[in-house]
């Protein structure tokens, strides 16, 4: 009993510290993630340092979180937005949510374009000859978005919980509402889809703009991304095309890989003094197995 108990006990630590992280705030954001505009092959990468959270220098008054706002203001780069929220979309937490002796990845200089900070490689060869493909990883519980194999974007989302995986498969976007209450809400509940893509109708899984937590999978199968790239994917990403019933062309590629973090999901890996992307894009998309019924009406990759 007392070994079950003390298990328990380390389970509800583990939930309360992972759920402890906070929400993206999805409109302080906006501005930050509109900044991905242009040719990859104009955007600088960033390089990483390590920075621990703790009040470095008592004497000036600051603390620990005045001394990062003042750290990160004098770094070099064009970005002269709120730079608290590349930290916070980096590391997976709010700032409200920093512990004493954290280590935090710091970019050295803060170019104007969220690609730049992106753990997703720039190209991506394998999609060379793909007019269009929406990646979901839920290692990192992240998206990317390529054209012809080269980032046009990249965001953090929330994908199935434990108790309601989204599937790993090759799927595709089909239909899409800008506004649509979800089948799934409990009796007496509204919950709100807005800019929301369906990629299986059978199994009803949509992308769509809804609460997002900055580091844990949340939804009910469903992928949560922030309002911008919800509205920036019901623009971008095509439907499919239908013929007497059936499918005759598929919609935009999306590909869902990875498992679900046992914790903190972390798009990169502190190594040394800097940092190694987490996410790992197959070389080989046929060994991702089909996720929907639909690519038995269209080929796959049929979709632009």
């Amino acid at each position: 009993m007392r070994q079950a108990l003390v298990i328990l006990t380390m389970v509800i630590l583990t939930t309360t510290r992972l759920f402890a992280q906070g929400y993206v705030d999805q409109q302080a954001v906006y501005p930050l993630l509109e900044t991905q505009i242009g040719d990859i092959d104009n955007v600088p990468k960033v390089d990483w340092e390590v920075y621990i959270y703790k009040d470095h220098n008592k004497k000036d008054g600051k603390g620990q979180w005045s001394e990062l706002l003042a750290y990160i203001k004098d770094l070099p780069g064009e970005y002269t937005g709120d730079r608290r929220y590349v930290i916070e979309l980096t590391n997976r937490v709010t700032g409200d949510n920093m512990k004493m002796g954290q280590k935090l990845l710091i970019p050295k200089s803060f170019p104007n374009d969220w690609r730049a900070y992106s753990p997703y490689p720039f190209q991506y060869a394998a999609a060379t000859d793909m007019p269009k493909l929406f990646i979901i990883d839920k290692s990192t519980q992240t998206f990317g978005a390529y054209e012809y194999g080269k980032l046009v974007r990249w965001g953090l989302v929330s994908t199935g919980r434990n108790d309601d995986l989204t599937p790993v498969g090759r799927y595709n976007f089909n239909w899409k509402d800008d506004y649509r209450l979800s089948s799934e809400a409990p009796e007496g509940e509204l919950w709100e889809m807005y800019w929301m893509f369906n990629f299986d109708a059978r199994l009803g899984m949509h992308v769509h703009q809804y609460s997002l937590p900055i580091a844990y999978p949340a939804s009910h199968g469903c992928v949560r991304v922030s309002e911008a790239d919800a509205k920036w994917n019901f623009g971008w990403a095509n439907g499919w095309s239908q013929s007497g019933g059936r499918v005759s062309r598929n919609g935009t590629p999306v590909m869902v890989i990875g498992h679900n973090p046992a914790g903190r999901p972390q798009q990169w890996n502190i190594s040394g003094e800097g940092a190694v992307s987490s996410v790992d894009l197959p070389s080989n998309m046929e060994s991702i197995p089909l996720g929907s019924y639909a690519q038995r009406e269209a080929d796959w990759a049929s979709g632009q």
